[in-house]
Formats: C-alpha cells, sequence, structure tokens
C-alpha cells in the first residue's frame, strides 16, 4: 500500500513538472547576439531635444530587461539598434469649461520607427512602428507640464520598442 503511494506521489510530481520543460529564465535572444549597441535616436519631428529623453529610457529599458549586455561602441556590439522619431503630437483632451478654450488635460504621443541590425553585416534583423503617449494635467505653464510628461512618454515608447525588437526572437 505504501508503495502504491510513492509510486503515485512520484507519478503526479513528475506530470507537474514536466509542465516547466522548455522555460528559461530571462528570456532567449538570438543565437551570437548578447551585446547590443544603442544608435544616438534620430528626431525628425519639430519638438526639440526630445531624443535624449527616449535615448534615456531605451538604455534604461534594455538595462531592466537584462537579456543583452549595452556597449558603448558599434563595433564591440553583436547588434545595433536604430530608432527614428517620425512624429510627436500635443492634442487637448479635456477643457476646463463648455466652450473648449481653456484646455485642462492634454495627451503627448511620440511615433517611432525602430531597427534592430546585425553589427556585423548591417543587415536588419527586426523592424518595428510603434508609438508612446502619456496624458498630464496643465500646471503652471505648458512647457514645464509638457517637460515634466515627456519621461513617462519616452518610457513607455521604450518599452514597446524593446518588446517588438527583442520578444520577436
Amino acid at each position: 500500500m505504501k508503495r502504491n503511494i510513492y509510486l503515485l506521489n512520484g507519478l503526479l510530481a513528475t506530470l507537474l513538472l514536466s509542465g516547466c520543460m522548455g522555460y528559461r529564465l530571462g528570456g532567449i535572444r538570438p543565437e551570437g547576439i548578447e551585446t547590443l549597441f544603442v544608435a544616438p535616436v534620430v528626431n525628425q519631428t519639430f519638438e526639440p531635444a526630445i531624443e535624449l529623453q527616449v535615448t534615456h529610457a531605451l538604455r534604461q529599458r534594455i538595462q531592466f530587461d537584462g537579456r543583452l549586455k549595452l556597449v558603448d561602441s558599434a563595433e564591440e556590439a553583436d547588434a545595433v539598434m536604430e530608432v527614428v522619431l517620425t512624429g510627436y503630437q500635443l492634442r487637448a483632451i479635456a477643457y476646463r469649461d463648455d466652450l473648449k478654450t481653456t484646455a485642462e488635460q492634454y495627451r503627448i504621443r511620440i511615433t517611432a520607427e525602430s531597427t534592430l541590425k546585425d553589427a556585423q553585416t548591417g543587415k536588419a534583423i527586426t523592424e518595428s512602428k510603434t508609438y508612446g503617449e502619456t496624458t498630464f494635467y496643465f500646471e503652471s505653464d505648458l512647457t514645464t507640464s509638457k517637460r515634466n510628461a515627456l519621461p513617462r512618454a519616452a518610457q513607455e515608447l521604450a518599452k514597446f520598442i524593446v518588446d517588438d525588437l527583442v520578444e520577436q526572437w
């Protein structure tokens, strides 16, 4: 009787653990790509200096993801990430009065095209078109409000870019 219980428990443990087969901690990456260089972000919008926030957010997101090691030059890297900011929109989405003359809440949307390239061949591994956005309330002036909200939009954009480029592997 005890032998049957031990056998049944062993069989049950084997079945439960077999569900974890193939699981890898930290995700997967393609063979030969362990290091990544983030090329300077190109800003093709009319909004000045947003590429700095996006570059910072991208580097932060890649470090948080942990699958790839960031390096400081394309020569040291196995792959190069190139990002071009193609759009910047600022829209009022809520107003203080019915006449819609005084905006109270805004939305910032940053649109980008990104490519992950093999550093040796220059061949595109994967591409992505995505956007990041955030909403914010009007504070003392619009410039300050935008400056305070921009990092959140850049962080969302960076998350989507890294997810699109890395998760496709």
